[in-house]
């Protein structure tokens, strides 16, 4: 479940980079996050400066927490309930390979219209994706003042992720890092950074 919740940290950023090209440098702001998969709703919160991103998930266990740094080409996974963390290498090439996307995507991006969603203006587009039992469809709304998506929801109901409550503002630079204290725990052998962080359905 936490690398689930972890490649869903990846959802976000690689789409920014897929629609970078054609948006704003991405803003900094937080967010209540709301995502649903099948009758399944997880809240958490959301982080972003720059390419670097934080989600915040709280568990039985305590406060799980994912950390995705670009910029150092590494992904931190932190659970505060024991105070450790996992760190997993990747590149950018490795969030294509996270969500199954491929990098011409964008391309294959259709724009519907504009639709004003939770206060903001955003462009709506129609995509495709590969899923587990094949190719699915989804509906995403991206905010060009943003520069990110906040809203997406497949067309067959299953899956759906929202970014509510948006506070534009910078955030501090220590919610990307590690806390002190933390200890670091091993990686089961054998397993590529890929297919650690599988994908959100």
């Amino acid at each position: 479940m936490l690398l689930k919740r972890g490649s869903l940290l990846l959802v976000s950023l690689a789409l920014a980079g897929w629609l970078g090209a054609g948006l704003a440098q991405a803003a900094e702001f937080s967010a209540t996050v709301v995502t649903r998969t099948n009758s399944q709703e997880i809240r958490g919160k959301i982080y972003l400066a720059g390419e670097k991103m934080r989600r915040e998930f709280s568990t039985p266990e305590g406060m799980n927490i994912s950390i995705a740094r670009p910029d150092k080409q590494v992904m931190w996974m932190l659970m505060s309930g024991q105070k450790s963390y996992m760190e997993m290498p990747f590149r950018q090439s490795d969030l294509g390979k996270a969500m199954e996307m491929p990098k011409d995507q964008q391309g294959q991006m259709k724009l519907l219209g504009t639709e004003t969603v939770n206060g903001y203006e955003t462009e709506k587009y129609e995509t495709t994706m590969k899923g587990k039992s094949g190719p699915v469809k989804y509906y995403m709304w991206v905010s060009k003042k943003l520069g990110m998506p906040i809203k997406m929801v497949s067309m067959d109901g299953k899956f759906s992720m929202e970014y509510r409550d948006i506070k534009v503002g910078a955030v501090p630079a220590s919610l990307f890092e590690v806390p002190p204290g933390y200890q670091k725990m091993a990686i089961p052998q054998g397993t590529p950074p890929s297919r650690s962080m599988p994908p959100a359905r």
